[in-house]
C-alpha cells in the first residue's frame, strides 16, 4: 500500500511540475514536496491500521450437532437410513439399533413391577392380619387381666386354691406375650407396606429407563440438515458407558446464523469495533466481489483467557502469543449467498474516526480480492 501510495504522489508532482507546469520547480519547493508528502503518508498509513482494522483470518462456521446415542448399553447397528450430504428433515430417521435386547429388559421390568404390586397387596393384607390378631389379643388379656384379679379376690377368703390361682396367672402371662407379639407383628406389617411401596417405585423407575433405551434404538434427526463424513456401518456396536458421537449433524442455517462472518482481530485494533460499524467483507470463494456488511456483535473472550478448575496452578501465563478476538459480521446479502462452513474471508471494518484515512483499506481490500483470480 504504501508504494501505490508514493507512486500516486509522485504522479501528482510530475503533473504539477511537468505536466501543467502549474507551479516553478526550485529547490525549496523539492525539500517541501520531499518532507511533506512522505509524512502525510506515513500519518494516512498510521490512521489507516490503527482506526480502520484489517484482517485476512476470517472464517465462515456452521453449526454441526455430534449424534451420541443415549443408550445404557452397547447395541449393534440394525439399519441406516441416512445417506451422506443428502438433506433432510427434522425427525426422520437417522439409523435404527437391534432393539431385541432392549425389549426383553422392559418385558422383564414390566413382570418384575406387577410381582412388586402383588407383593404390595399381601404387605397390605398382612397388616389387616395383625390389626386383626392384635385385637383378638388385647381382647385375651382384658379376659385374663379380670379372671386373674376375680381369683385373687377369692384367694383372700380361701374360696379357690392355689393350683387355680397359678393357673390364671399363666394364663394372663400367655395372653401379655401374645399382645407383645401382635404389636410387633402389626409394626413389621406395616414396615412390609413401606418396603413393598419402595420396591414399586424402584422398579417403576428402571422400567421408565428401560423403556426410555428402547426409544433410543431409534435415532432421529435433530433438525433441517445432512449428515457428513458418514462412517457408520451396519452390525457396528454403539452407545453403552463412555460412549461417543457415531455422526455429525450439519444444521441449516437460519435467519440468526445465515450470512454470519466471523472474523479476529489484533487487540489493538478490536478495542475500537463497536456494534452496528460498517464492515467490507472479501470471500475467498467470491474474488473481486466486496460484500457490505455490520458488526453484529464482539466477543470479549478468547481461549487464552481461561482457567480450568484442574487443580493445577497455571505455569505459561504470558508465554503464548497475542490473543485475538472474535467479531460476527452480518452481510447485508447474505440471505441468498452460499457460504460454506469454514470459507475464508478478508474483513474490514470501519471506526467513525478519521473516515478519509479508510480509503487505503477500501482499496487495500479490493486488491486482495481482485488477486484471488489468480490466487
Amino acid at each position: 500500500m504504501s508504494w501505490i501510495l508514493a507512486l500516486v504522489y509522485c504522479g501528482l508532482l510530475w503533473l504539477i511540475f511537468a505536466k501543467l507546469r502549474l507551479l516553478k520547480f526550485s529547490f525549496p519547493l523539492a525539500i517541501l514536496a520531499a518532507s511533506v508528502g512522505p509524512s502525510l503518508i506515513i500519518a494516512l498509513l498510521f490512521c489507516a491500521q490503527y482506526y480502520h482494522p484489517f484482517t485476512s483470518t476470517a472464517r465462515v462456521f456452521r453449526q454441526v450437532v455430534p449424534v451420541i446415542p443415549q443408550l445404557r448399553q452397547p447395541g449393534r447397528i440394525t439399519e441406516i437410513a441416512v445417506k451422506p450430504n443428502v438433506p433432510i428433515k427434522t425427525g426422520e430417521v437417522l439409523f435404527r439399533v437391534d432393539e431385541v435386547p432392549y425389549q426383553n429388559n422392559v418385558n422383564r421390568l414390566t413382570a418384575a413391577l406387577e410381582e412388586a404390586r402383588q407383593s404390595e397387596q399381601v404387605a397390605v393384607a398382612s397388616v389387616d392380619l395383625a390389626e386383626a390378631t392384635l385385637a383378638r389379643a388385647d381382647s385375651n388379656v382384658k379376659f385374663a387381666t379380670r379372671d386373674r384379679d376375680r381369683i385373687e379376690e377369692l384367694m383372700k377368703s380361701n374360696a379357690v386354691s392355689q393350683a387355680e390361682y397359678d393357673v390364671s396367672m399363666n394364663r394372663f402371662a400367655e395372653a401379655d406375650a401374645a399382645l407383645v407379639q401382635a404389636k410387633a407383628s402389626l409394626t413389621q406389617a406395616r414396615l412390609s407396606i413401606e418396603l413393598a411401596r419402595a420396591k414399586v417405585e424402584q422398579v417403576t423407575t428402571q422400567l421408565a429407563d428401560a423403556k426410555y433405551d428402547l426409544k433410543q434404538t431409534t435415532i432421529f434427526a435433530p433438525g433441517d440438515g445432512y449428515v457428513t463424513n458418514l462412517q457408520l456401518r451396519d452390525g457396528m456396536l454403539v452407545g453403552g458407558a463412555g460412549g461417543s458421537a457415531v455422526m455429525s449433524f450439519v444444521l441449516d442455517q437460519n435467519d440468526e446464523t445465515r450470512g454470519i462472518v466471523v472474523a479476529a482481530f489484533n487487540q489493538k485494533n478490536y478495542m475500537r469495533i463497536k456494534e452496528g460499524q460498517y464492515a467490507e467483507v472479501a470471500l475467498f470463494g467470491y474474488p473481486g466481489e466486496i460484500y457490505k456488511g455490520r458488526v453484529l456483535n464482539t466477543i470479549d473472550m478468547s481461549g487464552e483467557g481461561q482457567l480450568s478448575a484442574s487443580g493445577i496452578l497455571p505455569t505459561n501465563l504470558g508465554s503464548t502469543a497475542p490473543a485475538k478476538f472474535a467479531v460476527k459480521i452480518k452481510l447485508d446479502r447474505g440471505d441468498g449467498l452460499r457460504l460454506p462452513g469454514g470459507s475464508q474471508a478478508q474483513v474490514a471494518v470501519y471506526t467513525e474516526d478519521v473516515q478519509i484515512a479508510g480509503i487505503p483499506v477500501m482499496f487495500l481490500i479490493r486488491a486482495q480480492s481482485w488477486i484471488r483470480f489468480v490466487l
